[in-house]
């Protein structure tokens, strides 16, 4: 158990040293969105095409590995889903928190803790696992838009 912490702490000490940063006024209030853009622009696809240049296709290709994650992000979706409906909120509000709950943080998280966990090995299926949430995720903002639209043209 103190293994598995050891590995982690490293990671939430950083999201930490970030959050204190920014609270104490270090970081000024636009940091957070130039973090995230120099991640998804620029080290996020560094870290993916490294990944899928030194990957034999085999690693890639596991069809059960990408069901089960598929399923599973879609179970928990489907469920939340169902539950905030049926608790009396929106759907469009229902289905942004069945997004929160299904959506895997692997590309800022998950790379790094795959690493210092299991090594090189984990890195095809966390790969995998971003692909898969990316997919879903621009999926249902396209889904959502083209609901909103003709919702508001029906109006």
């Amino acid at each position: 158990m103190l293994n598995n912490l050891l590995i982690v702490l490293p990671i939430f000490a950083l999201i930490l040293t970030g959050w204190i940063a920014r609270k104490s006024g270090a970081l000024g209030p636009n940091a957070t969105r130039e973090v995230n853009r120099l991640v998804v622009y620029l080290a996020l696809p560094a870290v993916l095409f490294d990944i899928v240049a030194n990957a034999k296709m085999t690693d890639l290709w596991e069809p059960g590995f990408i069901a089960a994650f598929t399923f599973g992000c879609f179970i928990v979706f489907a469920g939340t889903l169902c539950w905030r409906v049926s608790t009396g909120h929106h759907l469009a509000d229902a289905a942004i928190d069945g997004l929160n709950a299904s959506y895997a943080n692997t590309g800022f998280v998950g790379f790094p803790l795959v690493l210092s966990l299991v090594g090189n090995i984990g890195m095809a299926p966390t790969l995998i696992a971003t692909i898969v949430t990316v997919c879903a995720v621009c999926h249902s903002n396209h889904f959502n838009r083209g609901w909103t639209a003709n919702r508001s043209t029906a109006a």
